[in-house]
């Protein structure tokens, strides 16, 4: 019965000396400060790196869109991803998604770099308009419509942009 105490205690012993330790790695996964100017974004940790210590609203917004910028000319430079996936496709098929991606991708960099001229031209409707454009989800809607998918680098990095400029479009859009 003695034995029987003493394996007990040595169990809740080492269990409250574990509660420590589990709230410190609870802690570490918690979420650090979200950015006063992503409080409506959807990704408010990606956003608050973003906007990468902003104290107004311009520059929250420069800083988001330039990140943004920096992606989307990496998503335009991956385009090369695209033709081995299609290699089972009639070439005209892979001509024409390969095309419609690599237009997408282009006009994403540059929706992002009238964004960002406007943004300095304050000229609100301009950047609001191309902001919005500049969502890569052509590219995605040309492999679904032929029954493909993109390749998972590809498609992450899609993904990817998609958030950026949702997160920028929550920046910019604040009053």
């Amino acid at each position: 019965m003695a034995q029987k105490m003493i394996n007990y205690f040595s169990l809740l012993f080492l269990a409250m000396a574990g509660l420590p330790l589990l709230a410190q790695s609870t802690q570490a996964q918690q979420p650090g400060p979200v950015n006063e100017f992503c409080k409506t974004a959807s990704h408010k940790e990606l956003c608050t790196k973003m906007v990468n210590g902003a104290k107004n609203l311009h520059d929250a917004s420069k800083n988001a869109m330039e990140s943004t910028l920096i992606a989307a000319k990496k998503l335009q430079s991956m385009t090369k991803l695209i033709g081995p996936t299609l290699s089972a496709m009639r070439p005209i098929t892979k001509d024409s998604i390969l095309s419609t991606c690599q237009e997408n991708f282009d006009n994403a960099v540059d929706d992002l770099e009238t964004s960002l001229q406007s943004l300095e031209n304050k000229d609100e409707g301009t950047l609001l308009t191309h902001l919005s454009a500049a969502t890569a989800s052509d590219c995605s809607d040309a492999f679904a419509e032929m029954g493909a998918k993109l390749p998972p680098p590809l498609s992450s990095h899609v993904d990817y942009v998609f958030k950026l400029v949702s997160n920028c479009l929550a920046v910019v859009e604040q009053k």
